[in-house]
């Protein structure tokens, strides 16, 4: 099958012009994304791979994982180490030594500077998810050295026009790459990922990284494409280059809870960590530099612009709050009823949806979800005797008498003119059902409104309806008519009363 790179008008480029794996990393690739492959199945696969299983057995016997005596052999070793981290290391393992097999002779100096990079990345990563708090250390790992292989996998489908870029300048625009390989370089891992099926999970971080999406939730995706966003950064620090894009990098950081000195400490080890990774990895590195100077050096430059740009979010943080504050407001506005306080008619059918749809889906399974509709009795007579001011206040009275009565979780509102409703998730069965109307029935009629020095006599019918089983949104407005119709036999009933039932 032929994996074809969207093209641009200029450059058009092929996987065929990528390595494919061999049939022995395919197979390991394929287990490592089996949830229920074991030790021996995966073991019996790497065991056909000498150098990876060296690479397991020399891990196995570092100071990271050695108990004291030496592993010699291949299962003791992926005893020691674990399924996952057998998985995350053969899995790095396969893809880097089939890109080092399939790199061809760009020059020394390109060839030790990409791998450079990409070995640096993939420490920074790691050891930023470290400084963040996350588990998947490892995963973080390969996630940058993935990110990292682009520019190698650039190399082999563009060895004459991408070697030159990378001759010119270690970290080319996305302009240049897109103008040479087709797409940028994210995109091409992603693509070439694919190919090699890789699990998904490295594929959805790499393109993420390059969002707004970085480090937007605690989910998976989410925290790693953070840490790989700022490893991209670090990587071109630390190897003394100006990375930009302060604000953005400040903010994933701060999303995160990375330490500002997290930077410092991974460039006092990283010359260390980068000499074990490659020789781990049997590749071949020119003069190791200094890391630390190389990161003091990209500082300097970025020191004003740093400053500015802070100072311009704070700026632009403080207006944003404040605009959400006056969108929340208007929100607020937009959902209450001016005279009583209470939600208006689009509170309630929010709320009304929201209760619905949790029975709908199961969030709320106990019980019934009630509705209760109280009208005011003879409140056309009531404005027609003392005027509407006189109405306006026996609505904000009751407005507020409703809003002391009712519950937790229970939401009131103003259904419109003289009726209210109330709204509760949950009720026991038809005598809480009940007992709940004539609680506000009872409390309503118990109101002391004096107008003018006259003390009125109010009074509601209520119909209340509760409903155990919903099949589809459709019954909102089935709900809604049982209601009505309940509050009309109360009225017909001789008003005060109130009328229930569970359907």
């Amino acid at each position: 099958m032929n994996f074809v790179i969207p093209p641009t008008a200029a450059q058009p480029i092929s996987l065929d012009q990528l390595p494919s794996l061999p049939a022995a990393a395919a197979t390991i690739i394929g287990l490592c994304d089996d949830p229920e492959v074991g030790l021996d199945e995966l073991g019996s696969a790497v065991s056909l791979d000498p150098a990876l299983s060296a690479r397991l057995l020399r891990l196995a016997n570092s100071a990271a994982y050695n108990r004291g005596q030496p592993i010699t052999a291949l299962d003791r070793a992926m005893m020691q180490l674990g399924l996952k981290m057998v998985k995350l290391t053969a899995l790095g393992f396969v893809v880097s030594s089939s890109l080092s097999d399939s790199i061809g002779d760009h020059g020394d100096e390109v060839v030790d500077g990409v791998w450079q990079r990409c070995l640096v990345e993939a420490v920074a990563c790691r050891e930023l998810a470290r400084a963040a708090g996350l588990r998947q250390t490892s995963e973080a790992f390969l996630v940058g050295l993935f990110d990292g292989m682009g520019q190698l996998l650039g190399l082999i489908a563009r060895p004459e026009s991408f070697g030159s870029i990378l001759e010119s300048t270690p970290w080319p625009s996305d302009e240049a790459v897109e103008s040479t390989l087709g797409m940028t370089l994210p995109e091409l891992v992603g693509v070439a990922l694919t190919a090699w099926e890789v699990p998904p999970l490295y594929r959805e971080v790499v393109a993420e990284a390059s969002t707004d999406r970085a480090a937007a939730s605690n989910a998976e995706v989410d925290l790693l494409a953070g840490v790989l966003s700022l490893a991209r950064h670090a990587g071109r620090q630390l190897l003394g280059h100006s990375s930009g894009h302060a604000e953005q990098v400040a903010s994933v950081a701060a999303r995160l809870g990375v330490p500002g000195d997290a930077i410092d400490e991974i460039a006092e080890g990283l010359a260390a960590n980068v000499a074990q990774l490659a020789a781990s990895m049997d590749i071949r590195l020119g003069e190791t530099p200094d890391y630390v100077a190389l990161l003091t050096q990209a500082r300097s430059h970025m020191i004003e612009a740093s400053i500015a740009v802070a100072q311009e979010a704070m700026e632009r943080s403080a207006q944003l709050n404040s605009l959400q504050q006056q969108s929340d407001a208007f929100q607020r506005e937009a959902r209450t009823d001016k005279l009583t306080g209470l939600g208006n008619r689009a509170a309630f059918d929010e709320v009304l949806s929201a209760a619905v749809a949790d029975r709908i889906s199961g969030a709320t399974l106990s019980g019934y979800l009630g509705l209760l509709i109280f009208d005011i009795d003879h409140f056309k007579r009531l404005n027609d005797t003392h005027g509407h001011r006189c109405g306006d206040q026996v609505l904000e009275e009751i407005g507020r008498s409703l809003a002391s009565l009712t519950r937790d979780r229970e939401t009131v509102c103003r259904y419109g003119g003289e009726e209210f409703a109330l709204i509760a998730p949950t009720v026991d069965d038809a005598t809480a059902l009940h007992a709940t109307a004539e609680r506000i029935r009872n409390a309503i009629e118990m109101l002391e409104i004096v107008y003018e020095g006259i003390r009125l006599e109010v009074t509601v019918s209520v119909g209340a309806v509760g409903v155990r089983e919903i099949a589809d949104d459709r019954a909102i407005e089935s709900i809604i008519e049982a209601a009505d119709r309940l509050l009309y036999q109360s009225k017909h009933a001789g008003r005060n009363r109130s009328r229930s039932e569970v359907i």
